[in-house]
């Protein structure tokens, strides 16, 4: 049986051309793409980043690649992260000693140190105040408050602009404080106060007033609570709410500090005279070479210049430091609260920068699934962002 009958054949491939327009004209039609909303994380992971950056940092000694030293800064943050204070102390601590060329110190904490005797990458000094203060952060959150207020110092001295630094002066302040050394905290709280980048310094001062004239403040009925966190991409983030269980509570300024270490105007000089002395050699090595290569050689030799250049001062490109501590901060915020004495758990709602919820994470206070420190009396919640730590 046929399906089309003699007299419809005609018809039928008449059609065929514009059958075959209708087709090209539907692929030239602009398509209309559809954004699925972003989805939100239910949670942040830090285990799994601080096993990596374990296995990191001693593949990169084996390697002997000089830079290792940042896996051990990376590895150091995610334990802090992940309520591992014993190895987030080892790495911070090793770390610092091995750019103070103490291999041996370093080596009580990683026995493959000791085979060290290479001259490895400097922290800059952003890393090293960095590393001092999170090291401080770990002595605080394991309540061993002197040790603290040491590398908190050591921090300072190091750089006096960090006296301008609002995490340093909060977390001071609050050392001194849950020392009874309420005039060092006063100290600490003014300077916090008048860089008026944390807006609750204010009430930092007058419960201060309370604790110095004896009339302490009321806290029955609740408990303490300090938040911080960290911002570990340079894409915007929003503020962050805080719930005690399903009560809001408060909300996190989406930065309270950069943590920009200043350069003192002798170090910016020092820095641009040795880019400056290095470019000069390199030049001169480069004209030296190819006058000479042209003279003996002939026309065209020059191109051996660079050549020259790389074998006598090294490739550019392999005088450059080739160093990254992946997970170094770019802003932090911080926050201290008050939360309900019957709360069990606080949850943390992250926001982007145009208001939308990119996640959120829960924080058991108690109990074999805790997730905050516990130290001078009161709660501590450490969270770093970024996309690599969302569990969705």
């Amino acid at each position: 049986m046929r399906l089309v009958s003699r007299s419809l054949m005609p018809w039928a491939l008449g059609l065929v051309p514009i059958a075959l327009c209708l087709m090209l004209l539907t692929a030239c039609a602009p398509r209309v793409t559809v954004t699925p909303p972003p989805r939100e994380f239910v949670d942040l992971d830090y285990h799994t980043a601080a096993d990596t950056q374990q296995k990191a940092m001693e593949q990169q000694f084996k390697e002997k690649d000089n830079a290792y030293v940042m896996s051990v800064l990376s590895y150091a943050l995610t334990s802090l992260y992940d309520r591992d204070i014993a190895n987030a102390r080892k790495a911070f601590t090793a770390a610092y000693k091995v750019d103070d060329g103490k291999v041996d110190e370093a080596a009580k904490a990683y026995q493959w140190l000791q085979v060290d005797a290479r001259k490895v990458y400097r922290l800059t000094k952003r890393e090293r105040e960095l590393t001092h203060f999170y090291l401080g952060l770990g002595y605080l959150y394991d309540d061993n408050l002197p040790e603290a207020l040491v590398e908190f110092k050591k921090l300072r001295q190091r750089d006096q602009d960090t006296s301008r630094l609002p995490a340093v002066n909060f977390y001071m302040g609050l050392v001194y404080e849950k020392q009874n050394l309420f005039g060092d905290a006063a100290i600490e709280y003014n300077g916090l106060n008048e860089m008026a980048a944390y807006s609750g310094a204010g009430d930092l001062l007058s419960r201060l007033d309370s604790l110095r004239n004896g009339a302490l403040p009321d806290t029955l009925g609740s408990k303490e609570l300090v938040v911080q966190i960290d911002l570990l991409r340079p894409a915007p983030v929003g503020p962050t709410d805080v719930y005690a269980d399903d009560q809001f509570i408060a909300r996190l300024p989406a930065i309270v500090d950069r943590f920009d270490v200043r350069l003192t105007s002798g170090e910016l000089n020092r820095i641009a005279a040795q880019k400056a002395g290095a470019y000069a050699a390199r030049q001169s090595c480069r004209c030296c070479t190819g006058i000479a290569a042209e003279y003996f050689l002939g026309q065209g030799a020059s191109d051996l210049t660079d050549v020259a250049a790389d074998v006598a001062l090294g490739r550019e490109e392999d005088n450059q430091e080739h160093r990254w501590w992946r997970y170094a901060p770019h802003a932090v915020s911080f926050l201290r609260t008050r939360i309900p004495s019957t709360t069990n758990e606080v949850r943390l709602v992250f926001n982007a920068g145009d208001g939308q919820t990119i996640g959120s994470a829960r924080y058991p206070l108690s109990g074999p699934n805790s997730r905050a420190y516990y130290a001078a009396g009161m709660y501590f919640i450490l969270a770093g962002l970024t996309d690599e730590f969302f569990v969705y």
